[in-house]
């Protein structure tokens, strides 16, 4: 089996300096290393290390397309791909990915650390290794094709990750759909339709300034909300209270949204809420934005419905037809 390991950046690959912690030039060197003073390891890799390294904080749009056609330039020679990235925007790359590769034959398996790889109570070494059992799982057990986030023994499919802790050693969760996988002692596996489905492989081109994302708060005001829907937008993540819920007594501000759909801005209706779905249309405040235009993201998270909104903006599709893929 022949792995592709591309070091993207973030934590897992940093060490100390005067101004805190910075990318390790030699990284991909050491985890070569590691890799293959492991006896348990009888697979074949090649691990890059990206020339410009993404500090997860300042990824952009751009980068999961970079990603994206690293992983495409490289997808006949390789059996299964590792992405090492940042944990602050790690669920944004592995959405991103999952609609890039939609139905993937080969598994693409993004993961990272709390903690740098150089420390001796680190998780680098645990999540790199469940990652590579997640991709042997694909050849030996045909379980896991596609893409996915794995994190402290955790496989959450890519576009239902959500990063719900700063300092647990489990940093992700998947609020809306149980993990592919749990791995133990052993792998416990979620039973799915296995059915094939066609995969397809599209990366669009990405604007960075495309999307943006309007938060509800008490005392929300228009002008909070009118720089965010500027004449560069087409799409836009409503976090709205509970269900689905926004103020439908401020008719500035349901001005505003209707306004902005009415110049064809996709605007998604995604709950603030851990866990739970949009029931767009419950309660009046609710059908308020439904009638503003706003369309229901259902149960999807706001990493998802960031990211695919990104996406098919990319791939050129009217507001009306991506109204109707949501």
């Amino acid at each position: 089996m022949k792995i592709y390991i591309a070091y993207t950046g973030g934590t897992i690959g940093m060490v100390p300096s005067d101004n805190g912690l910075v990318p390790d030039e030699a990284f991909a060197e050491q985890l070569a290393q590691q890799l293959g003073a492991s006896n348990e390891i009888i697979h074949d890799f090649v691990i890059q290390r990206y020339e410009h390294l993404i500090d997860s904080s300042n990824a952009t749009p751009k980068d999961w397309q970079t990603i994206a056609s690293d992983i495409q330039s490289k997808w006949q020679a390789f059996d299964a791909f590792i992405v090492l990235h940042g944990t602050d925007t790690m669920a944004y790359t592995a959405a991103a990915l999952s609609f890039m590769f939609a139905h993937s034959d080969k598994p693409i398996i993004v993961t990272g650390s709390q903690v740098p790889m150089y420390k001796v109570r680190s998780d680098a070494m645990i999540n790199v290794m469940g990652a590579i059992s997640a991709c042997e799982a694909s050849v030996y057990e045909k379980a896991v094709n596609g893409v996915f986030l794995f994190f402290a023994g955790r496989l959450i499919e890519g576009d239902r990750a959500h990063k719900a802790h700063t300092s647990d050693w489990q940093a992700f969760n998947s609020p809306h759909q149980p993990e592919r996988g749990v791995l133990g002692i052993d792998w416990r596996w979620r039973d799915v339709d296995l059915t094939h489905q066609r995969m397809t492989i599209q990366i669009p081109e990405m604007k960075e300034s495309a999307v943006t994302i309007l938060p509800v708060f008490p005392g929300v005001q228009a002008e909070h909300w009118q720089g965010l829907l500027n004449e560069n937008v087409k799409g836009a993540v409503l976090l709205s209270y509970g269900a689905g819920n926004a103020p439908d007594k401020n008719t500035a501000l349901l001005a505003l949204l209707n306004a902005a759909t009415s110049r064809d801005v996709v605007i998604v209706n995604v709950s603030q809420c851990g866990a739970g779905r949009v029931a767009a249309g419950a309660y009046a405040a609710g059908s308020a934005l439904v009638q503003a235009g706003v369309v229901s993201g259902e149960d999807m998270t706001y990493e998802a419905a960031f990211v695919k909104l990104h996406f098919l903006i990319g791939l050129g599709l009217s507001a009306e037809e991506i109204k109707a893929i949501f």
